[in-house]
């Protein structure tokens, strides 16, 4: 029980909290948060560590003067919970593209496929947190590897008002999204790595839903994902794109996921799948590219309003119908 005591760091208004916390995490491994707001200026967090708070009454703010940086940095073996991330006291202007404020930030520094550095960050954890207010990654994964534990997991977790809600660089591999509501951001989601899984998450109500830009090939080893279970919706004022594939050459595969006034745009791409798909109305898709693109046992509310495709040999639709029964062709 002194233990426990000991772990907790009370909230010092107009402190800058970040020395406290960053001192209670080495010494005892974890540092609880109780309720008030926790001026921050970068937590980095030890390996093996755990932050963790209680919910929203747990406010962890970036102080403003920090032009660039992170909330919360975490290491390898980390764990970050139940905690209010955020970067701003109120609604900030969005940026036209990410840039340097994140909330949580898991960094390496890969740059190669075989990279296996001193750097490599393993098996860490994001859980039951709300973040908003950030112009980069509300959770953004740099340069994290290629190997099979370089991997964080995130579940139960709301993101709002940032430039990206989920921000994945090129050579950022093996993470896993669950329950994660990604809204009313720039971006819901840049998956630029590889090997990346979302289930049961929402890009809704985004500027642009969810992109892979690999399109100059900054990565051998990017795409080869998949989503399911998982919607893309009202995106830019319904007059967006909700999925956007740019040289996702690797393939991924969308099932069982929803999406209704939002677009598709596919270029240069390869093995793309969507299937049992349930879409919407004003539906645009528009495919530019000579490999496979492939649509299977989809419903759409009504034909594409506009259905555009460069090589209609690539473009494959497969029991695929409007609500009234008619079938969706090239």
């Amino acid at each position: 029980m002194q233990e426990k005591r000991e772990c907790f760091v009370p909230a010092v208004e107009g402190a800058d909290m970040t020395a406290a916390i960053e001192e209670t995490l080495k010494r005892y491994g974890t540092c609880c948060l109780g309720s008030g707001t926790y001026l921050v200026s970068g937590i980095k967090m030890p390996p093996n560590a755990t932050l963790m708070g209680l919910g929203k009454c747990s406010k962890v703010l970036l102080n403003p003067a920090v032009a660039e940086g992170a909330a919360v940095q975490m290491d390898t073996f980390c764990c970050v919970k139940d905690l209010f991330i955020c970067g701003a006291e109120s609604k900030i202007a969005l940026p036209e593209e990410p840039q340097g404020r994140h909330g949580i930030l898991f960094q390496g520094s890969a740059t190669t496929k075989n990279w296996m550095g001193d750097d490599l960050k393993l098996n860490s954890i994001i859980s039951g947190c709300q973040i908003s207010g950030f112009t980069g990654g509300g959770i953004t994964c740099v340069d994290t590897g290629y190997y099979i534990r370089a991997s964080l997991t995130v579940t139960n977790c709301h993101i709002v008002n940032c430039g990206a809600g989920l921000n994945i660089s090129h050579f950022s591999e093996y993470h896993a999204f669950t329950n994660v509501q990604c809204c009313e951001n720039g971006y819901g989601c840049i998956n630029n790595g590889g090997n990346n899984k979302f289930v049961n998450c929402a890009f809704d109500g985004n500027r642009l839903g969810f992109m892979i830009d690999n399109i100059r090939v900054k990565s051998p080893n990017h795409s080869h994902g998949s989503v399911v279970g998982c919607s893309f919706n009202h995106t830019d004022n319904n007059q967006g794109i909700g999925i956007l594939l740019l040289g996702a050459t690797n393939g991924y595969i969308f099932t069982g996921c929803q999406m209704f006034y939002s677009k598709i745009v596919i270029e240069q791409s390869a093995a793309i799948v969507f299937n049992a798909t349930n879409f919407g109305r004003l539906m645009d898709i528009s495919v530019v590219g000579d490999e496979l693109v492939m649509f299977s046992d989809c419903v759409f509310g009504a034909a594409p309003t506009r259905l555009a495709v460069s090589n209609p040999q690539a473009v494959k639709f497969k029991n695929c119908y409007t609500r009234s029964g008619e079938e969706v062709r090239v």
